[in-house]
């Protein structure tokens, strides 16, 4: 008996997390536009606020992050009406802008200095590359975590 309550225990305490908003350590994360303008997290979300959002989370010297990348310029084609933002860990902001010239999507590309040990990396528990998140039009998190373009398609 003790063994079964023990294992209930364990599985009603391992959930998932799941945020449905941004903590504000993440949203105060100051973030490097193309021009190099430091930027916060929160000002890039209310860039758009009436549409969704997906957020791509990528590297652009990784060979899966390139592959989605690929994967998303296809998808954009025929989701026009989602507002993307890019948001890059490389080794350094020069290697992110030489990088930049060989990525076929559009949107907001936004370079995070603190990779994965800032507010904003805590926050997403940033371990590994690419990541996705989408956002509904009132910026509630609907998917927090999610490496596939399929899972994408499904939700939005």
């Amino acid at each position: 008996m003790r063994i079964l309550i023990l294992f209930l225990f364990i599985l009603t305490g391992c959930g998932t997390f799941h945020p449905d908003r941004f903590n504000k350590s993440s949203l105060n994360e100051k973030l490097l536009s193309v021009d190099r303008e430091s930027v916060m997290f929160s000002e890039i979300l209310e860039h758009d606020s009436s549409q969704k959002t997906l957020i791509h989370i990528y590297a652009s010297y990784c060979p899966f992050s390139q592959k989605s990348l690929e994967e998303i310029a296809l998808f954009q084609k025929e989701n026009k009406e989602v507002n993307y933002i890019f948001l890059s860990v490389d080794h350094s902001y020069f290697d992110w802008k030489r990088g930049l010239d060989n990525i076929p999507v559009k949107g907001q590309h936004y370079y995070i200095p603190t990779k994965g040990n800032g507010g904003l990396g805590d926050f997403l528990k940033l371990k590994e590359i690419p990541r996705f998140l989408i956002l509904n039009e009132n910026k509630e998190i609907k998917m927090f975590k999610s490496s596939k373009v399929s899972k994408i398609k499904e939700l939005l």
